[in-house]
């Protein structure tokens, strides 16, 4: 709680509203609380047993250590990552190794980690994983393959808001590929 409580100056006074660690001002967050939290979780190491909040600790231990967001040890934050899912399997804490592996080996890596998540759990997961993956094309300028994993999520979706959702994705999908197409246009005369 200290490791994250921290930063919590900086997520109010962020300017680009985004309380995401990549855009906080770090000269914001409580070093003493960061030192204290560290403390704490050193202490709690000590046995043999590893829980999720050593874990939890630990990847934010990493992130608060960072002197900024480039220079975070990505490899451990993985493999704290790689060890929680081991003990705790959920979509949630995959999704989230995911979005880590996005952040630091690149989008492709991203996908692969995206792809490899198994859709066991029935349409709910497919849904989400679906929905994941389109967000990460889109951001990829990847539309087709975008406007593909949003239409396979509205199909699941059994909320009308949430359908409507994807219909607004597909369409902002469906503009910008028209877009690049005015602006290809415009570059070849």
């Amino acid at each position: 709680m200290l490791l994250k409580t921290s930063r919590l100056r900086a997520i109010i006074n962020n300017v680009a509203k985004v309380p995401d660690l990549k855009n906080q001002n770090r000269m914001l967050w409580n070093k003493e609380m960061i030192s204290d939290g560290i403390e704490y979780l050193n202490k709690s190491a000590g046995g043999t047993d590893v829980s999720e909040y050593h874990l939890r600790a630990g990847i934010c231990a990493y992130h608060s250590l960072a002197k900024d967001y480039k220079s975070t040890d990505w490899k451990k934050i993985i493999s704290l990552y790689d060890q929680y899912l081991e003990i705790h399997d959920t979509l949630d804490i995959a999704l989230e190794r995911v979005d880590i592996m996005f952040e630091s080996e690149g989008p492709v890596a991203g996908i692969d980690a995206l792809v490899e998540l198994d859709p066991k759990d029935g349409s709910v997961r497919s849904k989400i994983v679906n929905s994941r993956l389109a967000e990460l094309y889109i951001r990829l300028n990847q539309y087709g393959n975008a406007i593909n994993h949003l239409s396979t999520s509205q199909e699941l979706s059994d909320s009308e808001n949430e359908r409507d959702s994807y219909l607004d994705r597909i369409e902002f999908c469906k503009q910008q590929i028209s877009l690049t197409k005015k602006y290809e246009q415009v570059l070849s005369f």
